[in-house]
C-alpha cells in the first residue's frame, strides 16, 4: 500500500513540476482560457475538479503527454469549478472531459479517462490539420 501512495505522491510532484515550467498550464478564469484559445493555433483543453477521482487518475497520462508533445500544442487544464464559463461553453457536463482544439474550434472531444497512446494520436492528428 505505501508503494502505491509514494508513486501517486511522485505524479503529483510532476504535475507541479511540468506547470512551473509552463509545460501545462492551470487555468482558473474564462478570460484566460478564452485568450489561450485565441492566441494558439492547437489547444489540448481537460476539463477538471478537485474532487474527481477519475481526474487523479487521468492527469499522469495528460500531463505525461503534454511533455512528450510540448511543442506542437498548448496544454491546459481548466478548473470547472473555478471557470464555469469556459466549461459550460463547450458542453461540459463531467470530468474529466477533453477537447482538442485547433484555431479556437473544437474538433474531438471525449470524457473520461484515455490512454497515453490514443490521447498522442488525436493530438497528432489535430496537428496535421493545421499544416
Amino acid at each position: 500500500m505505501m508503494e502505491e501512495v509514494d508513486f501517486y505522491t511522485r505524479m503529483y510532484d510532476e504535475i507541479e513540476r511540468m506547470r512551473k515550467e509552463g509545460i501545462v498550464e492551470y487555468v482558473t478564469s474564462y478570460a484566460r482560457f478564452r485568450e489561450i484559445l485565441k492566441n494558439h493555433r492547437v489547444t489540448v483543453a481537460v476539463f477538471t475538479t478537485p474532487t474527481c477521482t477519475a481526474c487523479m487518475v487521468y492527469k499522469p497520462i495528460f500531463y505525461m503527454t503534454a511533455e512528450k508533445l510540448r511543442d506542437q500544442a498548448k496544454w491546459i487544464e481548466v478548473d470547472a469549478y473555478e471557470a464555469p464559463e469556459a466549461a459550460f461553453e463547450w458542453g461540459v457536463t463531467a470530468t474529466p472531459t477533453t477537447i482538442v482544439y485547433v484555431n479556437g474550434e473544437a474538433v474531438e472531444a471525449f470524457v473520461g479517462v484515455l490512454d497515453d497512446e490514443s490521447l498522442e494520436e488525436i493530438v497528432k492528428g489535430a496537428v496535421e490539420r493545421v499544416k
